[in-house]
């Protein structure tokens, strides 16, 4: 009984901040609005490339979101996470080890987008510190997105600030289900271990990419890394599972492959949403899925997209 007054207690106040900052946002049209700042800032940013002009836009988004109410304690937690994949990395990750009441105030207010915005305007202006403070807010909010932890190793590369681009990758490889955001990891990567002249990781992380693309310019990119560093260290070309280079990898807490733990939570998800006749939803995890293979492993696998279609066709 108790416990089932303190998570009533819980929603009732969450309901109540929900209205409270809803009436904030009136003065932006409500929710639909804040979208359409942030649109209108993205299509300056886009065709105009007028980055400033871009960020006075959603200044006023800034300051209302650094004003807000959900204040997380030990008995609630604030997110703000948008996609269905990254919403059950984090019930994977964080919500399955807490007590605390997970309330994700999207729906109210897209925090994650709003600072998400802001970082990128700034880092385009070159203001590190804001830009870092802008994603730092939005990985905040949503802890679990490959994206912004990618956006923040940027932020620290272009300083130079080369133990910080590591440790982002790595968060990000734990967490990627993309693998354009798998080959952005191996790229901040391999320029970490240029950095560090170790020449032999370097390629590992290069040939690594090979595996999640068969993008032509990507490709070129890749062999040339190949073929210009391989020289430095006297590695052939055909030695790229070399045990030793995957163990020097594996002490920097560098995965070489899509995370067990992120292909885990697709397939349960998938296979959840397929038992509960859920079509719509099924066929989301069902491409998630087929996106957590290597370029290879797509061509060898079972025709995915017949399961897909399968999904499709569940009647409720």
């Amino acid at each position: 009984m108790f416990f089932t007054d303190r998570i009533n207690t819980l929603e009732a106040l969450f309901r109540v901040r929900t209205a409270i900052f809803g009436k904030k946002l009136q003065v932006f049209e409500g929710r639909d609005g804040v979208m359409s700042l942030l649109q209108e800032s993205l299509d300056v940013q886009t065709n105009e490339r007028d980055y400033q002009t871009a960020l006075d836009i959603i200044r006023p988004l800034m300051k209302v979101a650094e004003n807000h109410p959900f204040v997380s304690d030990d008995s609630v937690e604030y997110i703000s996470i948008s996609s269905r994949m990254e919403r059950a990395l984090y019930k994977h990750y964080f919500e399955a080890q807490s007590s605390r009441l997970v309330k994700n105030v999207h729906s109210c207010c897209p925090m994650e987008f709003i600072w998400r915005q802001a970082g990128l305007l700034e880092l385009n202006l070159e203001n590190f510190l804001d830009a870092e403070k802008a994603m730092s807010n939005a990985t905040k909010w949503n802890p679990v997105s490959a994206k912004y932890r990618l956006m923040l190793a940027r932020i620290h590369s272009d300083q130079g600030r080369w133990e910080n681009v590591v440790e982002d990758a790595v968060a990000a490889m734990k967490v990627a289900y993309r693998a354009n955001d798998l080959i952005l990891c191996f790229r901040f990567l391999r320029n970490y271990f240029l950095y560090k002249k170790m020449y032999l990781e370097a390629v590992y992380c290069s040939f690594a990419r090979l595996n999640y693309t068969d993008s032509g310019c990507a490709l070129d990119e890749i062999v040339d890394d190949i073929l210009g560093y391989a020289t430095m260290v006297d590695v052939e070309h055909d030695q790229s599972n070399d045990e030793d280079v995957t163990e020097s990898l594996k002490r920097f807490g560098i995965t070489l492959g899509f995370n067990p733990d992120v292909v885990a939570v697709a397939k349960k998800n998938c296979e959840e949403a397929f038992l509960a006749g859920d079509a719509e939803l099924a066929n989301y995890f069902a491409e998630i899925m087929s996106g957590l293979k290597t370029v290879q492993e797509k061509k060898e696998a079972f025709n995915l997209k017949q399961l897909v279609e399968h999904y499709k066709n569940i009647k409720s």
